[in-house]
């Protein structure tokens, strides 16, 4: 379902929502590589005071002797990835790259410096430039579960579910008591409509964490795309009980709510959500397209306005906004937030159709009737389309064609 926020539900700016956002930090939990022991006995005794000094945080004593390392021997991979792991621990990316960079020089396809590497982007959210090491450690260990979690997790920053569910399942195979691990798989499922699979592995995760309220609201979500709305209802409400102040549980059930138009309970939880977290956009819009479906504009204007300022680009608001100008009468507003969505969108056969209505009301003719005809122009193009999907899908679309009843062409 589209309202599942990709970082407070899907991180507000990454697009990573909080099951995966806790899911990625259990992953990441430990998980910068500790490099081998360094050779020769000289080296061994400065890689040991270096470790010291990174156990006591003392980071510049610590890179000095890792320095000192790389002056006797300038080919150490180990000293190159132990400076980009320091580095990368202080949050100094740049300068952590540049050492696992030079060490993949020396050796391009190294287990750990890829590993390094690939968590090094991911540490700066740069998914796409994460999956190149991160594939090459899969493929120097394809037994070891650490890289193709963090490929899993990197392909769904990158919103490539279908891709991260075969290393996500199989690194669930390798640690099949990793949470985090089964969290993602999960979202990655239900992201990728696969809702069966995803309840069908609710069991292991209830085992593993039986008192997490994320496990009832993935569940939920799963009946939610499986059109099962009373048992998703039945989640989300379990779900707050748990934790009642948490601002995605709020949500999640008011967006059920609603789904099947039950205003009043809707506008509850929303409100609660947005009490709990006065960010959280996905809930600013569906409280207001609630408070029209309940016939209150005035009290969706302020949100819808303050949403057109911070997403623009968005088609729904500017069509929720004209809805509200449109209930309040004020019909030269109105037409201008849907002319601004038709210029965002312009085959939206809903848009057209609002647009029509507003020129109606405002007696001009001309325009309502251009509008009207490409509002029932697209209409009718897209039910052709359905109509044609359907046909290409043989007994699949038509249930009646495998028992002969199809009717003559």
């Amino acid at each position: 379902m589209d309202h599942r926020r990709l970082p407070t539900f899907l991180n507000h700016a990454l697009g990573l929502d909080r099951i995966s956002q806790i899911a990625i930090h259990i992953l990441l939990a430990s998980r910068l590589l500790c490099c081998q022991v360094f050779a020769q006995e000289p080296i061994e005794r400065v890689a040991a005071r270096a470790e010291q000094f990174e156990r006591e945080g003392r980071w510049k004593e610590a890179a000095a002797a890792y320095q000192q390392i790389l002056r006797s021997n300038p080919d150490s991979v180990p000293a190159l990835n132990r400076l980009g792991a320091l580095y990368v621990r202080q949050g100094k990316y740049q300068e952590g790259l540049k050492y696992y960079l030079e060490a993949l020089k020396l050796n391009p396809q190294e287990f750990g410096t890829n590993l390094n590497l690939g968590i090094a982007y991911f540490k700066m959210q740069d998914y796409r430039s994460a999956l190149a090491p991160l594939e090459k450690a899969v493929r120097a260990d394809p037994s070891n579960s650490q890289p193709r979690q963090l490929l899993g997790a990197a392909l769904i920053g990158q919103d490539d579910y279908l891709r991260a569910i075969p290393h996500l399942e199989k690194a669930a195979a390798l640690d099949p008591r990793d949470t985090g691990v089964l969290y993602l798989l999960n979202r990655a499922y239900l992201k990728a409509d696969q809702f069966d699979k995803a309840l069908g592995t609710f069991g292991r995760l209830e085992a593993l964490d039986p008192k997490s309220h994320w496990v009832r609201l993935l569940r939920g979500q799963a009946y939610d795309g499986l059109g099962e709305y009373g048992k998703a209802i039945e989640e989300f409400e379990n779900a707050r009980q748990q934790l009642p102040a948490d601002a995605t549980v709020r949500f999640s059930l008011g967006f059920m709510y609603w789904k099947i138009h039950r205003y009043p309970e809707a506008l509850v939880e929303l409100q609660a959500a947005l009490r709990l977290d006065p960010h959280f956009d996905e809930a600013k819009f569906y409280l207001a397209d609630t408070y029209l479906g309940d016939q209150k504009p005035a009290e969706a204007l302020p949100l819808l306005k303050t949403l057109v300022k911070e997403q623009p680009q968005t088609v729904r608001v500017h069509l929720d906004l004209g809805k509200a100008l449109e209930q309040l009468h004020r019909y030269e507003e109105a037409a201008s937030a849907f002319e601004t969505a038709l210029r965002l969108e312009p085959n939206r056969a809903d848009a057209h159709y609002q647009l029509a209505r507003v020129y109606q009301k405002l007696n001009r003719q001309a325009e309502f009737r251009h509008e009207l005809e490409i509002s029932q122009k697209l209409q009718k193009e897209k039910l052709q389309k359905h109509e044609s999907l359907l046909e290409a899908s043989g007994t699949h679309g038509d249930a009646t064609r495998e028992l002969g009843l199809s009717p003559p062409r």
